[in-house]
């Protein structure tokens, strides 16, 4: 697994005899916190399967959110062909993106699946992601808990029911409410797991700007083709 424990707080609505008050000054609102685990990777290139672990990387002991911004990692799973994973944590929490796409000069077609793993401290749904693209311009949303806010998940994959049997390490709440599918290239293969914010909320500029990044990386590697 790629370990990352980044804590979510989804925000709960204030009580109906709060609504038409004022907060008390210094007040915070009440949320629900959920962590996200991390991500199990498996990756199946013809016939030989793999799985993506924090504890075989050079530093081995996970991503952390507190402090961190950005991580690359790159691992040859063939010959003239490589694995690059990038991930991004906001210091202030409440957000992950992770990327993959294949290196090399001679690419052969691996498939990749994700599966996000959360837990709680708390009882938690483990339903699968539903897709609300109606209202919410296609994203995938998940409510953890009956009175707090979504978790929402972008990536240009295809979602399905989680296949495997969740190690749970001592946690009692723990859910893999989906799995995200990717059929690997150059092009990025792109996963952002945020909190629903209020109305009147914008998202962490860091996420924004690590798929600027990734885009960007991507037209380096053309240009890098072009002029050779």
């Amino acid at each position: 697994m790629i370990k990352i424990d980044a804590r979510f707080k989804l925000l709960e609505p204030l009580p109906t005899y709060l609504l038409g008050g004022s907060p008390a000054p210094g007040a915070s609102p009440p949320y629900r916190e959920l962590t996200l685990r991390g991500f199990d990777v498996r990756l199946k290139r013809g016939y030989r399967a793999y799985e993506l672990s924090t504890t075989n990387a050079q530093n081995g002991d996970g991503f952390h959110s507190r402090g961190l911004a950005f991580a690359r990692r790159v691992v040859p799973i063939a010959p003239d062909m490589s694995l690059e994973q990038q991930i991004v944590l906001p210091n202030a929490g409440d957000a992950v993106g992770i990327s993959w796409r294949l290196l090399g000069n001679r690419i052969t077609p691996v498939r990749l699946t994700a599966t996000p793993i959360f837990s709680s401290a708390e009882p938690i749904s483990s339903e699968i992601f539903v897709f609300e693209a109606e209202h919410d311009g296609g994203h995938l949303m998940w409510l953890p808990f009956r009175r707090a806010g979504k978790i929402i998940a972008d990536a240009n994959a295809h979602h399905i029911e989680p296949a495997l049997g969740i190690d749970s390490d001592g946690q009692e709440n723990t859910a893999a409410p989906s799995a995200f599918v990717f059929d690997l290239g150059r092009t990025p293969a792109l996963l952002l797991l945020s909190v629903e914010l209020p109305t009147s909320g914008a998202g962490d500029p860091l996420i924004g700007e690590f798929v600027a990044n990734v885009a960007n990386s991507q037209r380096e590697d053309r240009n890098l083709g072009a002029a050779a």
